[in-house]
C-alpha cells in the first residue's frame, strides 16, 4: 500500500527538480542578456524622434514641403534646409571651382537625412572624411537626396537638376522600397502593417529583458520561413522576385543610369543602403541586396555593400527608433565610412583625386566596376 504514494512523491519530486532546472536556466539566461546586451542600447521600443518646432519655426513633414527651394524649419526634430534647387544643404554654384571634385548623392530619405542632423548625413560625412585627406585637391558632396523618392524619380531629379551641377561624379543610395513604380504590387493592406508590427510589440513592456530581446528575432524567424502579408519583405520580395514588370522597370532605370554615365563621361556608384534590422542571418532583405548588386554590375555601374559592417550590431544602435527604422548618427557614420572605402577602390577612370599617404582600403562589401 505504500509503492503508491512512494511513486508519486518521486514522480513530484522529478516535476520539481525539472522544473527548478527549467527556472535556474532562465534565470541564467535573463543575466546573461543583460550581461551581454550593448552598453545603453536596451532592446526596447524607444520613442521616435520629437517632432515638435519652436514658436514660430514651421515643421516639414510631406514630400512637398521637404523638397521645396529655400525651405526652412525642422523634420523630426532636427533643422532642416534646403537651397534654390530643393535639396537639403547650402547654394552650390553650378560650376564649381577647378580645383574642386564634385559628388553628387542621389537617394531618398536614407540619403537625405531623415531623423538626423545635415552634417551627420552621410553624404556630409562623406565630404568631411575626403577633405581630411585630399592633399591639394577639395571634394563637394551634394546631397539630393529626398524623402519619398524611387530609382525613377532620383534618375529624373538627376536629369532635371543635378547635372545642371557638373558632378565629377554620382552616387546613387539605393533602399529597399526604390522598385516601387506603376508595375508595383501592393500585397498588404495598412491594417495588415500595423497588425504585425503589434505582434513584434508584444512583448516590447516586458520587465524580462530576455523576452524583450528573444521575441522579435523569433517573429523575424517566422517571418523568414513562413512569409505572410504585413511581414517585413512579403511585399517587397514579392515584387523583386514575383513581379517581371516592376523589376524591368527598375533595371531599365539602372540602364538610363548607365546612359546617363555614358553621355556625361563620369563614373556612377551605387551604394547598397542596409536596411536596419536583424543583421545576421535572419536578416531579410540580402537576396534583395544581392539582385540589385548583380543587376548594376551588369550594367558597368561599380556597387558598395554595406551589411557585411553592420554584422554583429544591435539594430538599435544605429536607428533611430523602432518605430522609425532610418539610420540614426551611428548608422549614418557608418555609411559614410563604407562609400569612401568604396569610392577609393575605383579604377582611377573614374577621376577620384587619391589622398595623400597610403589612402583608405577598400572594405568586403565593396565592388568595383
Amino acid at each position: 500500500m505504500t509503492r503508491a504514494p512512494s511513486r508519486l512523491r518521486r514522480a513530484l519530486a522529478a516535476c520539481a527538480l525539472s522544473l527548478g532546472a527549467v527556472l535556474a536556466a532562465l534565470v541564467l539566461a535573463e543575466v546573461a542578456a543583460r550581461l551581454l546586451a550593448p552598453a545603453g542600447v536596451p532592446p526596447d521600443a524607444s520613442e521616435a524622434p520629437a517632432d515638435r518646432a519652436p514658436e514660430g519655426l514651421p515643421v516639414l513633414r510631406t514630400v512637398a514641403d521637404l523638397a521645396r527651394p529655400h525651405a526652412r524649419g525642422l523634420h523630426k526634430g532636427k533643422p532642416f534646409r534646403t537651397n534654390r534647387d530643393g535639396f537639403r544643404g547650402p547654394e552650390y554654384p553650378y560650376q564649381a571651382d577647378p580645383d574642386v571634385f564634385r559628388i553628387l548623392v542621389l537617394g531618398d530619405s536614407f540619403t537625405m537625412g531623415s531623423g538626423v542632423e545635415e552634417w551627420e548625413a552621410y553624404p556630409a560625412r562623406l565630404e568631411s572624411l575626403l577633405n581630411a585627406d585630399a592633399g591639394p585637391a577639395r571634394f563637394e558632396v551634394l546631397n539630393f537626396g529626398t524623402s519619398g523618392m524611387n530609382l525613377r524619380a532620383s534618375v529624373r531629379r538627376l536629369v532635371q537638376f543635378g547635372l545642371a551641377y557638373r558632378p565629377a561624379l554620382v552616387v546613387y543610395g539605393f533602399t529597399v522600397n526604390d522598385i516601387e513604380g506603376p508595375a508595383y504590387r501592393r500585397a498588404t493592406s495598412a491594417d495588415e502593417a500595423v497588425g504585425h508590427m503589434a505582434r513584434y510589440l508584444r512583448f516590447a513592456d516586458s520587465p524580462s529583458y530576455l523576452l524583450r530581446a528573444v521575441w522579435p528575432r523569433l517573429m523575424v524567424l517566422w517571418d523568414l520561413l513562413l512569409p505572410r502579408p504585413g511581414a517585413m519583405g512579403y511585399e517587397l520580395n514579392d515584387n523583386y522576385f514575383n513581379n517581371p514588370e516592376a523589376w524591368q522597370d527598375f533595371t531599365a532605370e539602372l540602364d538610363r543610369l548607365a546612359e546617363i554615365s555614358r553621355d556625361a563621361g563620369i563614373c556612377v556608384h551605387v551604394l547598397i543602403h542596409t536596411q536596419m534590422a536583424q543583421f545576421n542571418r535572419l536578416h531579410p532583405w540580402r537576396a534583395i541586396y544581392e539582385a540589385v548588386s548583380g543587376a548594376a554590375l551588369e550594367r558597368g555601374l561599380s556597387v558598395t555593400e554595406t551589411f557585411p559592417a553592420y554584422r554583429s550590431r544591435e539594430p538599435a544602435e544605429v536607428r533611430l527608433s523602432f518605430f522609425d527604422g532610418h539610420p540614426n548618427a551611428r548608422g549614418h557614420e557608418i555609411l559614410a565610412r563604407e562609400l569612401l572605402a568604396g569610392l577609393r577602390a575605383l579604377p582611377e577612370a573614374c577621376g577620384l583625386p587619391r589622398p595623400r599617404g597610403t589612402g583608405v582600403p577598400p572594405s568586403a562589401g565593396s565592388n568595383g566596376a
